[in-house]
């Protein structure tokens, strides 16, 4: 899978996710507008003429601590949902890589290589946990091999593992260790999370809504 292809599977899974509760975010949503709209007509309603100046005065103030409040409400459930859907995504893309098959060591191949590509130089330390390590090192040397067609040179690959905790991908560095490019699961995940979390709140709740 390109890397491409990964940010598309995981849009793809977070509007299926997002489809799925679609429905009972909305009615949320819509039972919490309608709630304040039926407590300014109930507000409008008690007015009466001896006590107008009085009513309006209060009456404005009501509405305005009742907008103050749907707006809240509204906020959460957004926040909510979005939160729910961006870790139906994360777990699903966690399993895969907990499952290692084809298609995983795939993604990692392209991690790898993507990391390389945004580098100078031609030795590069690759870390990883330990289930990619051991599966990068079956494939190194063909990694190592489109890695020196990329650099249109010879290319050295160390495999090291990561001192931190990790759900899979890499880190690539140079050998000096003065530049990186982290492409661990949870770096891509939180870039492609901060791009969904406006497109995830459109699908819930409308244009209309996401930023009222």
């Amino acid at each position: 899978m390109s890397l491409q292809e990964l940010q598309n599977e995981i849009e793809r899974k977070a509007k299926e996710e997002a489809s799925k509760i679609l429905d009972t975010a909305k009615q949320e949503a819509q039972e919490i507008v309608a709630e304040a709209s039926a407590k300014a007509a109930s507000l409008r309603e008690k007015r009466t003429k001896t006590l107008q100046r009085e009513l309006e005065a209060r009456e404005r103030a009501e509405l305005a601590i009742a907008r103050m409040d749907r707006k809240g409400q509204l906020l959460r459930v957004k926040s909510e949902w979005t939160k729910r859907v961006l870790e139906e995504v994360e777990s699903r893309i966690t399993k895969m890589a907990e499952k290692s098959g084809p298609e995983y060591h795939g993604l990692l191949s392209n991690l790898i290589l993507e990391g390389i590509t945004g580098m100078n130089g031609s030795k590069f330390i690759v870390e990883a946990n330990s289930r990619d390590k051991e599966a990068i090192s079956k494939v190194l040397g063909t990694i190592t091999e489109r890695a020196g067609k990329i650099k249109n040179g010879k290319v050295v690959l160390q495999i090291g593992t990561l001192q931190t905790r990790t759900s899979g991908g890499v880190v690539v560095s140079t050998e000096d260790r003065v530049q990186y490019f982290n492409n661990t699961l949870e770096a891509r995940l939180s870039a492609a999370s901060r791009n969904l979390e406006g497109a995830i709140q459109k699908m819930l709740f409308g244009a209309g809504e996401t930023n009222e």
